[in-house]
């Protein structure tokens, strides 16, 4: 009951601030959001700890706190910016879509479907990630999104609507796998954001200086369907617009044992997703625990995590629109 009763009360106040937020012109309601965004760093300190924990240990050669302190409150305005555009989700349309995103690589997806095996669209929690799905959706495609379930079922719900308004359909972690075969049988396009921690079911692989469990079923899915892997990236510009930029199908020999071809796979996404992050630190959500399963104790023995200075200081210091090519 007691339960039951805050995540109602998370409801509406979510609710409302959704409903306030589409009152407000676009300009004015990002001031807002990138406001809720500091004042969730420095005030509330929602996961703040964990944020300046992962920063430091990813970025261990920026001289100082304040610095960290600076990139984590970066990241909590950029996080406040995106919540303020999903809630403005409903009142997209094509014409507002153009307006606020320029997409390249659309004819990767539409190669990629022609082969009847469906596709698989890897991103990460990184740039304006939600609007993988809106900006899809519009442009005519039959796309699902892998999400999560969020603890508050009522938020979970409010928040699925948000995403699904469009047109995507959602598919919850907590259902069935059958779902994600269904879907690539189905020719249809299928994006997962594939940079949560994987558990103690995960493959180990290097990530920003650190070992991170990465679940494999991603790999094993598009192996067992034939279904191609494509990578897909909303980059956030200085001036709050965005660029998302679909690239070619992965190229991964998929010959040898399935394992290591699934290692291969994962490998190649992740360094990619990292390229992204180093590029644009602030981006990322660095509140999540990425690194929260631990590696067996006999592969304990790594070098220390970091291994490279953030390469944009901030919005204002961002390439105009540039998104680094993969190195493959």
């Amino acid at each position: 009951m007691k339960h039951s009763l805050s995540y109602r009360l998370e409801y509406w106040l979510a609710l409302g601030l959704s409903g306030l937020i589409r009152c407000l012109p676009p300009g004015p309601g990002k001031w807002c959001g990138a406001a809720l965004g500091q004042t969730a760093f420095s005030i509330v300190r929602l996961r703040r700890r964990v944020t300046l924990e992962n920063l430091r240990a990813a970025f261990p050669e920026l001289a100082g706190r304040r610095e960290l302190v600076r990139l984590g409150a970066r990241c909590y305005r950029h996080m406040g910016k995106n919540v303020v555009e999903v809630c403005r989700f409903p009142k997209l349309n094509r014409e507002r879509l153009a307006e606020a995103i320029e997409i390249r690589g659309l004819e990767h997806l539409r190669e990629a479907l022609g082969a009847g095996h469906g596709a698989i669209l890897l991103s990460g929690h990184f740039g304006a990630w939600d609007w993988i799905g809106a900006a899809l959706a519009l442009n005519g495609f039959a796309i699902d999104l892998f999400a999560r379930s969020q603890k508050n079922p009522f938020f979970d719900d409010l928040l699925v609507r948000h995403r699904s308004w469009l047109g995507a359909n959602i598919i919850l972690t907590s259902g069935t796998p059958r779902a994600i075969l269904r879907s690539l049988h189905q020719n249809r396009l299928l994006a997962i954001l594939a940079d949560q921690d994987g558990g103690r079911k995960g493959i180990f692989i290097p990530f920003m200086g650190r070992p991170a469990s990465t679940a494999p079923g991603v790999a094993r899915i598009a192996l067992r369907t034939g279904s191609p892997i494509l990578m897909g990236f909303v980059l956030r510009r200085p001036d709050d617009r965005h660029l998302f930029v679909i690239e070619p199908p992965m190229r991964v020999e998929r010959s040898g044992d399935t394992e290591e071809v699934v290692r291969r796979i994962l490998e190649t996404y992740t360094r990619r997703l990292e390229e992204q992050v180093r590029a644009h630190p602030h981006q990322w959500f660095w509140p999540h625990r990425r690194w929260k399963t631990r590696p067996p104790v006999e592969n304990r023995d790594l070098p220390p995590a970091g291994g490279g200075t953030p390469t944009a200081a901030g919005d204002e210091g961002s390439p105009p629109g540039t998104v680094p090519r993969p190195t493959s």
